[in-house]
């Protein structure tokens, strides 16, 4: 299983041209706002999320340990252009990289998709002979050639992104030469969903089929629109032992191994947190192995999990950098996760639940039939 955390695709945008792309994804999404567009998930509490799942349709997908991008497909002077958008809103222009429309010949393609703009994750998988390959995985969909679909369902959404974006992808890649084909910089592949109380499936049969890492289980709400900025109606579960919380590192003593972990306050504030558990060996092994002193992790997130018992005072165990991020988790983020584990489901008993999440979906279902077949017989003459 990988474990790597892929690269970006491309050249870095300079800062004159950032503007001007945050600018039309700002207008192009109607947020108005040139700050990065993507929804984020809430965290998982048995208390508010098995009656959220009990009430409403959601769908469930295994949650990839990439890096969250959007991909951007813009059309200039002729030419299409591929941008990654990351979470610290970041734009990379990608080459060899154009997404051709559905209506054009996959062996020669004229058309491109401009003013797409997709929801991703980007992921290492490591065939059975060792193989390293760099995938898309698309989960969402806000823009379709300057059409906005952000308030439909999410099985629409879901099948826009399948049939207008991956496919024809997919065709014009089978047509490449094999010399054009590594140029790619990656392939494509569609995340699977079943639906919420098909939990079981996803962790027994979804998730042992994967080449890349998983580390647990989204919940998306399928009636709710795409909401850019934190999402009450998308759902992260992970195990209680694996939640995690992103924080900045500041060292105060390295050769003592006096580390502190700072919580982001919003802006540029931060405060005090917690300190990093950390071993005199750690740096010769595991998540830190390469790290020559302590003083490389100044200024750096890390991604830390509690364990109290790891190298006491100290409460909270480094799992990897996410230099991906401009930020640790804000404050409020931080004090919803600590809540959702003490308030979390083991995998048993989140399985265990779903029986009465399909007995309350199916129900919904009828009642939705009975409904439309007393409608078309009140309509009858």
């Amino acid at each position: 299983m990988a474990g790597d955390i892929p690269t970006i695709p491309g050249e870095l945008v300079p800062q004159h041209a950032r503007q001007a792309l945050q600018q039309l994804v700002g207008e192009l999404t109607g947020t108005n706002r040139t700050t990065f567009p993507g929804s984020q998930p809430v965290s998982f509490t048995k208390s508010t999320s098995i009656p959220e799942l009990l009430g409403s349709n959601y769908l469930v997908c295994e949650k990839s340990d990439g890096v969250r991008v959007l991909v951007l497909m813009l059309v200039a002077e002729g030419r299409p252009q591929t941008f990654f958008i990351t979470r610290k809103n970041e734009y990379y222009l990608a080459p060899f990289c154009a997404f051709p429309t559905p209506d054009t010949d996959p062996q020669r393609p004229t058309k491109f998709h401009d003013r797409t703009l997709i929801d991703a994750e980007l992921v290492i998988d490591i065939d059975k002979y060792g193989r390293a390959e760099r995938k898309l995985l698309g989960f969402d969909a806000l823009l379709i050639n300057n059409w906005n679909c952000m308030s439909f369902i999410l099985e629409k959404r879901l099948g826009y992104l399948r049939d207008h974006v991956f496919k024809p992808f997919e065709r014009m890649c089978r047509h490449l030469t094999p010399e054009q084909l590594q140029r790619v910089p990656f392939s494509v592949e569609m995340k699977v969903f079943e639906r919420s109380y098909g939990v079981s499936k996803v962790q027994y049969e979804t998730i042992p089929r994967l080449l890349h890492k998983s580390d647990g289980l989204i919940f998306t709400s399928v009636l709710s629109p795409y909401t850019p900025g934190t999402c009450e109606k998308i759902i992260k579960w992970k195990p209680a032992s694996e939640n995690s919380i992103d924080f900045k590192i500041h060292v105060v003593d390295a050769n003592a191994l006096d580390v502190r972990l700072l919580v982001w306050q919003g802006g540029y504030n931060y405060t005090e947190f917690g300190r990093l558990a950390i071993r005199p060996n750690d740096f010769n092994r595991g998540a830190l192995a390469g790290i020559r002193s302590a003083h490389e992790l100044e200024g750096r997130i890390g991604e830390t999990v509690y364990d109290p018992e790891y190298a006491p005072p100290a409460q909270w165990r480094f799992m990897r950098f996410r230099d991906d991020k401009p930020h640790g988790n804000h404050i409020s983020i931080v004090h919803k996760i600590i809540e959702s584990m003490g308030d979390n489901m083991e995998l048993p008993e989140l399985i265990e639940s779903m029986a009465a999440v399909r007995t309350a979906w199916k129900e919904r279902e009828a009642a939705a039939s009975e409904a439309m077949v007393e409608a078309k017989v009140a309509a009858m003459p």
